[in-house]
Order: C-alpha cells, then structure tokens, then sequence
C-alpha cells in the first residue's frame, strides 16, 4: 500500500513538472544611453526656423501639452533658446480583468534646445516617486530580489507615454501655415 500510494504521489508530482512553462519576458526596448547607462529619448530633429521661431513653437506647444507649465517649466531662457521641464507620467497596475489601477507617478527631465533650422530634445532621468531616488533601470534587472513583471509594463507604459509625448513635439514644432484673407 505504501509503495502504490508513494508510486502515485511521484506520477503526480512529475506531471506537475512537465506541464509547467518556463515563462520567458521580453526586456522592453527603452533607449539607454551608453554614457550615463540611464533611459534617454535624444534626437536633433530638422524644421525650419531661427532659434527664436523654434523657441516661440516650443513654447506655445509646452502651453498646449502640459497642464501645469507653472509647475513643470523649470527653464524657460529666449537667449538661450533652452526650456527645461520636469514633470511625470502616471503608471498603472494591469489586473486580471485587463482594467488597470493608478499606481504611482515617474518624474522625467525634459530639456528642449533650438538652433538654425533645428531642435533637440533630451528625456531622461526617469524616478519613480518616492521618499528617495527610485531610478526605473532597476525595473531591467530580472535578477534583482525584487523584481517583479509587472516592472515590465511599467517600462511599456512609460515608453507609450514618451513616444506619445515625441510624436506631439514633432507637430507642435512644425510652422503653423499663413492663413490670408483675401475676401
């Protein structure tokens, strides 16, 4: 009875094994820059303009876009034709019926910079809110004791965000067409 009994207990036990997946994630595809190892959006984008038409664009797209420009405009220098911005992106939790939760909100720092028919944009710095520096590079890491999936979609979630934000800077940085009236 006891052989039967520990016979079955190891038949059911290796079925186990067997059925079970390894589950492989998917590290998402967030630009890294090699210098500072830190997640960063940087591209010199060409549009035509001196630096102070690009500086006016960013400018009234930074009042379109962001809500708060009291708040997250950190620089705003014509003569330099330099805007700094700090502001964040909200993270959810995905729950088993596919509905997400607000979590937290990650901080970015957005640097916008003009010259003869060209601008560029740096988005790095990226800190999940918290009594200390939270960097999110350390949602990379599968080998950290903490780590869970979940840090993956975040990461997702915040490279829809800034991709979305990119997208927005493109149009709004664009000159906007001469409207005549000749009635």
């Amino acid at each position: 009875m006891k052989k039967s009994f520990l016979i079955y207990i190891l038949l059911i036990s290796s079925s186990f094994v067997m059925g079970q997946k390894e589950v492989v994630y998917v590290t998402p595809d967030l630009p890294i820059d090699e210098t500072t190892k830190l997640v960063t959006y940087k591209d010199v984008i060409n549009e035509k303009g001196s630096p102070q038409e690009l500086y006016d664009r960013a400018m009234e797209w930074v009042k379109t876009y962001y809500k708060n420009t009291a708040e997250v405009i950190k620089t705003a220098d014509r003569e330099k034709v330099l805007i700094e911005i700090r502001s964040g992106v909200k993270i959810h939790n995905k729950m088993k019926d596919g509905s997400k939760v607000y979590k937290n909100v990650v901080y970015y720092n957005f640097k916008l910079e003009c010259r003869q028919d060209r601008y560029r944009y740096t988005i790095t710095d990226f800190n999940e809110k918290a009594a200390a520096a939270a960097p999110i590079e350390i949602w990379f890491d599968q080998k950290h004791s903490r780590w869970q999936p979940s840090w993956y979609d975040y990461l997702n979630e915040i490279h829809e965000n800034m991709q979305s934000l990119i997208i927005s800077l493109q149009d709004g940085m664009m000159p906007k067409p001469v409207v005549t009236d000749d009635w």
